[in-house]
């Protein structure tokens, strides 16, 4: 059993292959938790997400795209229970930085709407006037799923 163990996410990451010599996969798995990190942080300001939450709209790469309508997707799934444009709400409940510095006097007394309009045309995606998007709900799982199918389908 191969195992590779780091850390991306704000979390410790743990994958593991039943094959033996297989370290370059492990690798390359690595390589894409990364990589989808770097496009769906809002904690990195490089992010393509910061940069989107930045401007209000942009022209993204197809990555960005797909977890969007994802993400809507999903909302309409749950009738707004998840929603990605929850990132003020977030924010305002003191979940401005990396989870494990929250504490939990921060944001007791705010509050933030979410159901933010999103449209997302080809690859233009724009955001509704005082809205941002978070992928922390649906993020991961993208990752997760990413890396082992070998690309967002």
């Amino acid at each position: 059993m191969q195992r590779r163990a780091f850390r991306a996410m704000g979390t410790e990451i743990e994958l593991f292959l039943d094959a033996p010599n297989e370290v370059a996969t492990l690798v390359e798995a690595e390589a894409e938790f990364h990589r989808l990190e770097k496009l769906l942080s809002r904690f990195r300001s490089d992010s393509e997400l910061s940069r989107l939450n930045r401007d209000g709209a942009i022209h993204a790469s197809s990555d960005l795209v797909e977890v969007t309508k994802l993400a809507l997707q999903a909302r309409e799934r749950t009738g707004g229970r998840f929603d990605p444009t929850v990132h003020e709400a977030l924010v305002a409940a003191g979940y401005d930085r990396s989870f494990e510095l929250v504490s939990q006097e921060d944001g007791q007394s705010q509050s933030a709407r979410c159901g933010g309009t999103v449209r997302v045309c080809g690859h233009h995606v724009e955001l509704e006037p005082g809205f941002k998007l978070d992928f922390g709900g649906i993020g991961k799982g993208v990752q997760t799923c990413t890396t082992t199918a070998g690309g967002l389908q």
